[in-house]
């Protein structure tokens, strides 16, 4: 019975099923690919016959992490180390925007052993080749349709493949290998390493081992093997975020399933009267209601499965920024969807059912369907059919809505992150910004040569080079860390206000709301990045993303970060602003491996911006596909449930045209009406989240939360699209009804 109910309304049901999958395949997809990264990374370790892992202890992800080579050389002469082998890191951006991940390794250390070679030859094997060697794996010489012999350009320097590898583990079989002194020269970490594997002599030494390097390097980190991936925490921000994503596209599904069961119960009212009347108990009735929920929401979540697993592979196989991370399905990843999914039919019925169950016998058997609830007659014509059944508009516009909110919060933080990044560059009153080109903001590494000889051209008045990281301190988590020479000129806009400026390594100045979330004043000690710094005096800037962090000297964040004599980004100072743009073009061709733009266009030259745009784009579309789908079910439903009333439309002389325009109204009208709550929700929630206790992360999201007018635009007319293509089709066969079929319609 409970099967023969849902699929009575196939379309209806259909389309049920469809926003429920594409929730639970987010869930599937996107844990996947969170997992994907975690496992890569603990495959990468297990297999590097190692037994254990050396990093920089205040990174906050082994991408990040620098550690002098001279750390292993030392380690070598223990007794307790058979043999130290250093890896690298790199992120590159390659032409036509896909992304890179390369490892750095000592082509004759024992680590490297794990890429087994497919086609060609190792790096170990190779004597003389045109170029700069590396090693492809498979993956990505799929995606890139690559193969041994051709060349590969990375933050341009011009590579050779010289060989096909494969490990078995995604994250690296998407990657490349280069030999560990290139990897360094590319990403300007000379003499560095981004962890050591350590191989003892007798696992039994591990304890000695692990507190004698505590007393000689207190700045590093030693996990196991097995263990090293749960330390990351990149890997937990990554599952937040994806978990994020699949809950939302979950919810608006869920909405868009109570909605159809609504549906379903008022198309029912009189069958549910009759079941009343034959003895069903409440009990009962309650029950069918809730059985049909679940087996609705079990069918969507098993077909969800299957969508995720199939956007998994195609996700693999393609450029996208999250083919990188690889992936990797769990038991516990489908427990968890479909747990999800079962808990969402439970709720999402739970009403529906309620309602069902409290209706009276005979009321229920004098139900006329159509009628709905009593319509104010103040009410425009246009609003008049959809308020005859409120609770079904209601659903509708709470599950566009959700999705609405997501595209204005999401707008709202990505533009607002590059409003206050402009207006920090702007506020340095530089005229000109550099950063290193094809690679991400965080692995940007400029050297500091690159800075004098661009300080000693005659136009130019001032170079100040600059670091930008975040750090957990002993007063606040998450602080932003801004790395300024005490004597740069951009470091003049940091206005003190309490106390005196910057002038030694070992000093800090504070942000005005950084001091007063941390609750620091001048004189107090603060420990971060492992060491202790004395703050010496308050700055404001005026804006509000400098003023939630600190300023330390930038050769002791250097040392710090493990960047010596390097910075991550520059802001120049012109002796004629006016001829920026011919300068910038000299330094471009005179430093092609370092990305140039005016200060205003700053931000738009970072790959991070890009990246966030496009994810925010991606998520946006989810939401409002599936609150698309709610949409459509429920203008389909109004047309079915007004079969007759347009029947006797047509057969009083309205022509096709004027039921299609009075269809397309209701549909545009129900979304536009949709948009507007959606940007009172996203309102709510970027008040909320300025109500929070302003402390780490939530202090730098608040900030960055600027709503435009031309987001609110932009939402607004997405809705309207939205309402003209949910609307064509139930529209269509509105006007496709015959007026004596339609009056005799039941």
């Amino acid at each position: 019975m409970i099967f023969s109910n849902l699929f009575r309304r196939k379309g209806r049901t259909t389309l049920t099923l469809v926003g429920i999958a594409i929730g639970v395949a987010s869930i599937v997809a996107l844990g996947a690919v969170a997992q994907g990264l975690k496992a890569g990374f603990s495959n990468m370790t297990r297999g590097s016959q190692a037994d254990l892992v050396l990093t920089q202890s205040e990174a906050l992800s082994v991408l990040l992490s620098s550690v002098d080579e001279s750390v292993g050389d030392e380690l070598r002469s223990w007794r307790e180390v058979a043999d130290v082998d250093g890896i690298l890191f790199g992120n590159a951006i390659l032409e036509g925007s896909s992304y890179l991940f390369f490892f750095g390794h000592d082509p004759e250390g024992f680590a490297i052993d794990r890429f087994r070679i497919v086609e060609g030859q190792g790096l170990a094997e190779v004597r003389r080749v045109r170029g700069k060697p590396l090693i492809l794996g498979r993956q990505a010489a799929r995606n890139m349709e690559k193969q041994v012999g051709d060349t590969l350009h990375i933050a341009g320097s011009v590579f050779r493949i010289v060989g096909v590898y494969e490990t078995g583990n995604a994250f690296e079989d998407g990657g490349a290998v280069l030999p560990l002194n290139e990897a360094q020269a590319l990403t300007i970490q000379p003499h560095r390493v981004s962890m050591f594997y350590v191989k003892l002599r007798d696992p039994s030494d591990a304890e000695r081992f692990e507190t004698r390097l505590e007393r000689r390097f207190p700045t590093l980190r030693l996990s196991t093997t097995a263990g090293f991936a749960d330390q990351e925490q990149l890997m937990d921000i990554l599952e937040g975020m994806a978990m994020g994503v699949a809950g939302l596209a979950v919810i608006i599904g869920g909405i868009g399933m109570t909605n159809t069961l609504f549906m379903s119960v008022f198309e029912r009212t009189r069958e549910i009267g009759l079941l009343r009347s034959l003895g069903w108990q409440r009990r009962r009735v309650m029950g069918l209601i809730l059985g049909e929920s679940l087996a609705l929401a079990l069918i969507g979540g098993l077909v969800g499965v299957g969508l995720g697993v199939a956007a998994v592979f195609a996700i693999s196989s393609s450029a996208s920024w999250l083919s990188i991370f690889g992936s990797h399905f769990s038991p516990d990843l489908f427990v968890r969807a479909i747990g999800t999914v079962v808990i969402l039919g439970f709720v999402g019925g739970m009403y529906p059912a309620w309602w069902a169950s409290r209706l009276l016998p005979l009321e229920a058997l004098r139900y006329e369907g159509g009628r709905g609830a009593r319509v104010p007659s103040f009410l425009p014509g246009m609003l008049r059919n959809l308020w005859r059944r409120k609770m079904r508009t209601l659903l509708t516009l709470l599950g566009i809505g959700v999705g609405i909110s997501a595209i204005v919060a999401l707008g709202a933080l990505t533009e607002g992150m590059a409003y206050v990044m402009t207006e920090m560059w702007r506020a340095s009153q530089t005229d000109l910004f550099a950063i290193e080109a094809g690679v991400d903001s965080d692995f940007s590494a400029i050297d500091e040569r690159v800075g004098a000889r661009i300080a000693a051209r005659s136009d130019v008045e001032a170079v100040s080079g600059a670091i930008m990281t975040a750090a957990n301190t002993d007063r606040m988590p998450m602080v932003l860390v801004f790395g300024y020479h005490p004597k740069s000129y951009t470091i003049r806009h940091f206005r003190i206000v309490e106390g005196e400026p910057l002038a030694r390594r070992d000093q800090m100045i504070v942000g005005a709301q950084a001091a007063e979330q941390m609750r620091v004043s001048v004189g107090d000690t603060v420990r971060m990045l492992n060491s202790n710094f004395r703050v010496v005096g308050v700055y404001e800037t005026g804006i509000s993303f400098e003023e939630i962090g600190v300023v330390v000297d930038l050769g002791k964040l250097q040392e710090l970060t493990g960047k010596p004599r390097q910075v991550q980004f520059y802001g120049i100072k012109l002796r004629d602003p006016n001829r920026a743009e011919t300068i910038r073009d000299e330094l471009k061709a005179e430093f092609p491996k370092v990305d140039f733009a005016l200060t205003a266009e700053a931000t738009e030259s970072m790959s991070d911006m890009q990246v966030m745009e496009d994810m925010t784009a991606q998520i946006s579309f989810l939401g409002i596909f599936i609150g698309g789908v709610g949409m459509l079910n429920t203008m389909l439903m109004s047309v079915l449930e007004r079969t007759r009333e347009i029947g006797v439309l047509r057969a009083v002389g309205w022509r096709r045209p004027m039921v299609l325009r009075q269809v397309m109204v209701e549909a545009v009208l129900l979304t536009f009406l949709s948009g507007l709550a959606g940007v009172v929700a996203a309102y709510a929630i970027i008040w909320l989240l300025r109500a929070m206790p302003a402390t780490g992360m939530v202090s730098m999201m608040r900030e960055m939360l600027v709503v435009s007018p031309a987001i609110i635009a932009q939402a607004l007319l997405v809705c309207v699209v939205l309402g003209v293509l949910g609307g064509l089709y139930p529209a269509w066969r509105a006007t496709r009804l015959s007026p004596v079929e339609a009056l005799r319609y039941e």
